[in-house]
C-alpha cells in the first residue's frame, strides 16, 4: 500500500474536506468552555423557535438547517414537518394558556466538535403555563431534547437533528 505524500495528502484534504469555510471563528480550545457555548446558544435558539410567541417561525428558520432530520414523540419530522407541527401547535398553545405559557431548563449538556463549533446537546426541562389564565389551574409538562449542531459554510450554526419528548399533549 503506497502512502500519500504530505503535499500530495494535503491537496487531496482540501478538494475532499468539511464543508466549513476555512475563515470560520475556531472552536474554543477549552473543551469546557466550548460546550458551555454549545450550552448558551441551544438555550437561545430554543427560546426564540419554542411556538409561542408570534415570531417563533423567525428563530426556527435561523436554528434549524433545511436538511434536518428529527423526531417529536413518536412524529418523524423533516425541517418543513416539523416547521408546519410548530405552526399548528402555536395557535393551540396561545389559546389554552392565554399567553401565560413559558419554559425552562433543568440540565443541559454540550458536547463540542474536535474541529469545529458545532457539537451535539442534551437538555432537560419544563413547559406549561395557567390553562385559560387562571392561576388555579396551572398545568406543567417535563421536556427533553437531543441535538446536533453543525458549523455551516457562513459560519453560523445549525440544528441537523433534533430529537424531542414532551409530555405536553397528555393533557385534553
Amino acid at each position: 500500500m503506497r502512502l500519500l505524500r504530505p503535499i500530495a495528502f494535503a491537496a487531496f484534504a482540501a478538494l475532499t474536506g468539511s464543508a466549513v469555510a476555512a475563515n470560520c471563528e475556531p472552536r474554543n480550545p477549552d473543551g469546557v468552555a466550548a460546550g458551555d457555548e454549545l450550552i448558551a446558544w441551544i438555550k437561545n435558539s430554543v427560546h426564540e423557535f419554542i411556538p409561542i410567541e408570534d415570531d417563533w417561525s423567525e428563530g426556527f428558520d435561523r436554528a434549524f438547517s433545511t436538511s434536518l432530520v428529527a423526531t417529536f414523540n413518536a412524529t418523524k419530522h423533516s425541517f418543513d414537518t416539523l416547521r408546519g407541527a410548530f405552526g399548528a401547535f402555536h395557535p393551540r398553545i396561545v389559546e389554552r394558556y392565554a399567553g401565560t405559557f413559558t419554559h425552562g431548563c433543568f440540565s443541559a449538556i454540550g458536547v463540542p466538535h474536535a474541529t469545529n463549533r458545532g457539537g451535539n446537546v442534551y437538555l432537560t426541562g419544563w413547559e406549561g403555563g395557567y390553562i385559560g389564565g387562571e392561576v388555579n389551574n396551572v398545568y406543567n409538562a417535563s421536556q427533553g431534547s437531543f441535538g446536533v449542531i453543525e458549523e455551516q459554510e457562513d459560519c453560523s450554526l445549525k440544528i441537523v437533528e433534533w430529537r424531542e419528548s414532551s409530555n405536553l399533549a397528555t393533557t385534553g
